[in-house]
């Protein structure tokens, strides 16, 4: 019986499978580094590219322009740093709400602050944080919310309202830095928030 023949190099075609996962890693892991070491500004395309050891055609080709790379990469380190529980209780509120801001004194609080400021100026970016981080967590949030208001959990109210009474402050801080953002600041707000909300 002849022995198998030995393997020869794997072609272009069988590597690209395996290529793939790890080149578009490489470039959301380069646009997360640029965007916190050089700004949003530096976060081009072209400086992506190199810093992943990629050609530009390789960003495009998952990535229609610069505004939703960096998005992808923004949401790949947020949706760890900044989960969604599954559902609402109040004792669970001050515990999400500490993380959030611990979270927010780190590098996701610069990249979230980098990419609210560029917004303002920016159409592409502005359009890309708000959907695909504000709309689609928000859209969650009212689900879960209202459905402690249908088991009684808190009070009868606007989810939209609720949402902002939880998270605006948090947000107002790391923008405007006119306080900072303490845990002793975060319990005080819970305190009160929870006053409000709670069905009694």
């Amino acid at each position: 019986m002849p022995s198998p023949a030995p393997a020869g190099p794997v072609s272009r075609r069988a590597r690209r499978p395996q290529q793939g996962p790890r080149a578009e890693a490489k470039i959301l892991d380069a646009a997360y580094e640029l965007l916190l070491d050089e700004g949003l500004e530096a976060t081009t395309v072209e400086a992506i590219a190199a810093r992943a050891g990629v050609s530009k055609v390789t960003v495009y080709k998952w990535w229609p322009n610069r505004a939703a790379v960096i998005m992808s990469a923004f949401l790949r380190r947020s949706d760890d740093l900044l989960p969604y529980p599954d559902d609402f209780h109040l004792g669970e509120v001050e515990d999400r709400l500490l993380r959030m801001a611990a979270s927010f004194r780190g590098a996701t609080g610069a990249a979230m602050a980098a990419l609210i400021a560029e917004s303002q100026s920016d159409p592409e970016i502005a359009q890309a944080f708000r959907d695909g981080y504000i709309n689609a967590r928000r859209e969650r949030g009212v689900e879960i919310v209202r459905a402690a208001i249908d088991n009684g959990e808190i009070r009868a109210s606007d989810p939209d309202v609720v949402l902002d009474l939880l998270y605006a402050p948090l947000y107002f801080r790391l923008l405007v830095g006119h306080r900072p953002l303490e845990d002793s600041a975060v319990r005080e707000h819970v305190r009160l928030v929870l006053a409000a909300l709670r069905a009694d």
